[in-house]
């Protein structure tokens, strides 16, 4: 399967080229899944609002934090 090899390297470029230098901790936030949604609503971009609203309805914590560390990565809308 060359084209499922071509794949998983180009993913693994890509995870290589971008990710941090020191993993994150994708811990719990301490974070209800209401407050995570406000702080995407107040950042603005339809992406990151999009992606938190995924995560709530995963539901699970590490899901949660995975939505605020985007809310942190991603440039926030102006308006």
């Amino acid at each position: 399967m060359p084209s499922v090899a071509a794949a998983w390297a180009a993913a693994a470029a890509v995870t290589a080229a971008y990710a941090p230098r020191e993993a994150a901790l994708y811990t719990a936030t301490g974070l209800g899944p209401e407050e995570v949604f406000e702080r995407a609503a107040a950042h603005g971009d339809d992406h990151t609002i999009k992606f938190a609203d995924t995560a709530l309805d995963v539901g699970d914590p590490l899901a949660l934090a995975a939505a605020v560390r985007a809310i942190d990565l991603n440039p926030p809308a102006y308006r």
